[in-house]
């Protein structure tokens, strides 16, 4: 369980890290479990264990005081278990407000999840702007909790979210979902497929390909003052991702498909597509990539901003991408002080 705690994130759909008891988790729950039918007949069980002795002592009571009158006696208990229900109301919004916790904790232990060394931390950053913006996890493999991780015998009881949660506290996608959405997002539904996304990446990625394309059309001078308008990036700086020397190639947008790739090959593994052994292994390759070319934070993410401009043409996608970034500098997530790895590229210019 050490290992569970020390793994702990956000709960899903939550900023704070990691996931702590607060109240809003009550109100979050029962306004799900009123919802839901079978969990509001699992909820009277436990209220009914609390109140109903309050209601029986009440009527001990009123017949020990030579209470004799029946209907006085029924009131005592009605008396009681209102009483009873107050209490059960209270032990039960407290146990509420920790549920996603425990939920996590059950969900750490069942997956045997255990804490990311710091260079694995290094490389999830690379997508964590993502992370913060859907409230996902940045420090593992998993961005959402997976079926792909449980034991089987967790997953043939839900049928891959098919049926019911394993825990309430915790949303699981079913894992069908999550392969759907895959595909259309990165066409990827093999581990062929994400071998295929690396070797893309680190050759010319899709953003880099359609801006090479872009930056030799007529277009080009438009396209380069749109994007630094949104941006508020200078033209020339834009004009340089696409000028290299023999030595070292244009960047392009190199560290938006970087992005693109950390997130697919992350999101193979959270479909069961691959293990966690094979999922770092393809990795690797891409934040090697990453950390020699630029060098720093700043830089990686001034880039992925650039690309975010080219890609969708959105001043709201660029300030929706500032505030993600914004908020993981202030927050306590890990990624959030995560160092860029010295390299040869930072050890030649520290600045």
């Amino acid at each position: 369980m050490a290992e569970a705690l020390n793994a702990l994130q956000n709960h899903p759909g939550d900023l704070e890290y990691p996931v702590r008891s607060r109240r809003r988790y009550t109100q979050q729950l029962d306004a799900r479990r009123k919802a839901d039918p079978i969990e509001m007949r699992r909820r009277a069980i436990p209220v009914t264990l609390i109140a109903a002795p309050f209601g029986i002592a009440a009527f001990i009571a009123a017949t020990a005081l030579d209470v004799d009158e029946f209907g006085l006696q029924l009131f005592a208990f009605l008396i009681g278990m209102c009483f009873g229900l107050l209490i059960a109301s209270i032990v039960m919004a407290v146990r509420d407000a920790s549920a996603p916790r425990r939920a996590q904790l059950a969900y750490l232990a069942a997956a045997g999840t255990t804490p990311l060394t710091p260079r694995q931390q290094q490389i999830l950053a690379l997508d964590a702007a993502s992370d913060v913006a859907v409230r996902g996890w940045n420090s593992s493999l998993a961005f959402t909790p997976t079926y792909a991780e449980l034991p089987q015998d967790i997953r043939a009881k839900a049928r891959d979210g098919e049926e019911r949660w394993p825990w309430f506290a915790l949303p699981m996608t079913p894992l069908k979902q999550l392969r759907g959405a895959l595909d259309e997002q990165f066409k990827i539904v093999s581990k062929a497929d994400a071998e295929m996304l690396v070797a893309d990446t680190l050759t010319l990625g899709l953003n880099s390909q359609r801006f090479a394309e872009v930056m030799h059309s007529d277009g080009a001078e438009h396209m380069m003052s749109r994007v630094a308008a949104l941006t508020g990036v200078p033209v020339f700086d834009i004009q340089d991702l696409a000028r290299g020397t023999d030595e070292r190639p244009a960047r392009l947008l190199l560290a938006a498909d970087i992005e693109r790739g950390v997130g697919g090959i992350r999101y193979a593994y959270v479909s069961g597509y691959l293990t966690a052994d094979e999922t770092w292994a393809l990795l690797e390759p891409l934040a090697d990539k990453a950390f020699a070319t630029y060098g720093s934070w700043d830089e990686y993410w001034r880039e992925v901003m650039i690309a975010t401009a080219f890609r969708t043409d959105s001043l709201d996608a660029v300030q929706r991408q500032r505030d993600a970034l914004a908020e993981l500098r202030t927050a306590r997530w890990p990624a959030a002080s995560a160092e860029w790895p010295v390299t040869a590229r930072t050890a030649a210019d520290p600045a």
